[in-house]
């Protein structure tokens, strides 16, 4: 069992170091998040670091708010989450999942880090209507998910609800959680402190939101997966990424120092630690991959980016 697995490396194009992708890749981490390259560079890098991952088989991570053009730079871009409400036709969601699924699976992308089911927080929110959310979101998860790509709803508990009491977040930012945890295969938490719940500690660091809340009081049962640590407002990544698998979280997603990571939580498993949470992240892995590799065939980049050019 190697704790690298659980850790899914960020490579951004003109900046990574190739050769030290290559080195984490044998050392058996699970996967990589990417950002910044064209859709051929980016199906080239998922099949060279493929080929020398022991496992033969990584998972790709697409970390995006809005649109695959965000982390490819040729993508085509698709409605914004806040237009689709505008849109005549009930399928509008439906088919913006399904065109991003299918470009993410094109390019050698395994798994979408999106929708954003927060109400109404920023640009990238769909509505600050629970209802619309649910519903606009379920059909994105539908279509991203009959496209082969794998799905993660976030920033759990709601951005929106920071201030709020937890009867309130059960009132509205909770909503869309709940009818969307069957149809996910995660649920990523916020970095933001949620202070009427655990003023200590930022949500994804919080034993009080991914146990206490997401777990115990929502009966989640998926996986968590980790906020993005070069994207966190955290001082210490390596200190924070074991905090978050000791708060509950499974899978840390985007170090910048991948390598100090790694010993770190390899120090926490040798000191006796984390071993249930291993045996469940592994194991949801073994699931993801199965997954992806039973369903559809990706399309050729030509076949599925002039298909997103061609549906709005």
């Amino acid at each position: 069992m190697k704790p690298a697995r659980i850790v899914f490396p960020a490579f951004w194009f003109g900046q990574s170091d190739i050769k030290q992708a290559e080195e984490l890749a044998r050392m058996g981490v699970g996967g990589f998040c990417l950002y910044g390259g064209t859709a051929a560079q980016t199906l080239k890098l998922t099949q060279r670091l493929n080929a020398v991952s022991p496992y033969g088989r990584l998972l790709f991570c697409a970390d995006i708010k809005d649109d695959l053009s965000e982390v490819i730079k040729d993508a085509p871009a698709l409605p914004k989450n806040r237009a689709l409400v505008e849109y005549s036709s009930p399928e509008a969601a439906y088919r913006k999942g399904n065109l991003l699924g299918r470009m993410a699976r094109a390019v050698g992308l395994d798994w979408v880090l999106a929708p954003i089911v927060d109400l109404g927080y920023a640009a990238s929110s769909i509505s600050d209507d629970p209802a619309i959310v649910s519903r606009l979101a379920g059909d994105m998860l539908a279509g991203l998910s009959n496209a082969g790509a794998l799905t993660c709803v976030k920033y759990f508990p709601g951005v929106s609800g920071a201030l709020k009491t937890l009867v309130q977040l059960e009132d509205a930012e909770f909503i869309p959680y709940k009818n969307l945890f069957r149809r996910t295969d995660a649920v990523m938490p916020s970095d933001m402190t949620f202070v009427n719940i655990d003023n200590d500690n930022q949500a994804c660091l919080s034993d009080k939101v991914i146990k206490g809340l997401l777990r115990k009081r929502l009966n989640y049962k998926g996986c968590i997966m980790g906020f993005p640590l070069h994207a966190a407002r955290l001082r210490y990544e390596e200190a924070s990424a074991v905090k978050m698998l000791h708060a509950g979280v499974e899978n840390i997603l985007a170090p910048r120092d991948a390598f100090g990571v790694i010993a770190a939580i390899e120090r926490e498993v040798n000191r006796g630690l984390l071993f249930d949470n291993m045996v469940q992240a592994i194991s949801n892995h073994e699931m993801f991959i199965s997954k992806v590799s039973s369903g559809p065939e990706p399309e050729s980049i030509s076949k599925a980016f002039e298909a997103a050019r061609k549906s709005f």
